[in-house]
């Protein structure tokens, strides 16, 4: 089984308006996540954006772009929308990588891609990392992931102590995640579940609809979502030192 990466850029952003577009060191945001997906083992990488000013960014260092809605809530439902338009089977699987994480090792990719392959019983698969010793483990806009010793996510939430039990860890959820374009548009019909609107979390929903969820831990050394201001000059001043 192959299967194809396609990275949700939306244009509006509240902290980073037109964030995919944002020079780090010399290169949009977007071409730096375009570029680690497609050292992967990705049968194609897809762009999917809802605004011009991306898809004439894609254009110009050559990456394959899907126009898509601005109307859509989550980046599940552009991706959604992505796969009709691009017309790949109900049994292609995709794996959605966010288009604000510009240090993922590529080898993520192929391995969240092994891993769903290896546990059928999964209908979406992610990655999680440890945390680090600067990372403030009651920071809400850090989500963190319980999985139990099978792999299985029991919750995922940005509330620290959430669930206590010595044989489920608590880790920092990585948002890339592996599923099949049958279960997609299966979960973007779906209304938004109560703990999903709580949360601001869209894979609650499958949570609450009883599905089940893998993960298995990333290989990246470095890990930075890049949302705010100080998130981008930490990203500059990484790369500008590596």
């Amino acid at each position: 089984m192959s299967f194809f990466v396609v990275i949700p850029a939306r244009y509006r952003s509240s902290r980073l308006p037109g964030k995919p577009l944002i020079d780090i060191e010399g290169k949009p945001m977007i071409q730096r996540v375009y570029e680690i997906a497609k050292k992967s083992n990705a049968q194609e990488v897809f762009v999917a954006t809802d605004h011009q000013d991306i898809l004439n960014c894609c254009d110009s260092f050559g990456a394959k772009a899907v126009v898509t809605s601005t109307e859509h809530p989550s980046g599940t439902d552009r991706i959604a929308e992505a796969a009709t338009k691009l017309d790949l089977e109900d049994d292609a699987l995709i794996v959605n990588l966010q288009g604000d994480e510009p240090f993922l090792n590529f080898l993520d990719i192929n391995n969240l891609y092994d891993f769903f392959v290896k546990n059928k019983s999964f209908n979406i698969c992610t990655l999680f990392s440890k945390f680090t010793k600067d990372q403030d483990q009651n920071d809400t806009n850090l989500v963190k992931v319980w999985v139990d010793s099978k792999g299985e996510v029991k919750k995922f939430s940005r509330k620290n102590n959430l669930l206590e039990d010595k044989e489920i860890i608590k880790r920092l959820h990585i948002g890339i995640y592996a599923y099949k374009v049958k279960f997609i548009k299966q979960f973007v019909k779906w209304d938004q579940s109560k703990n999903e609107k709580i949360e601001n979390l869209e894979q609650l929903r499958a949570i609450d609809r009883k599905k089940k969820i893998g993960a298995t831990e990333s290989l990246s050394k470095i890990h930075i979502g890049i949302d705010t201001v100080k998130d981008l000059n930490k990203a500059r001043k990484l790369i500008r030192n590596a």
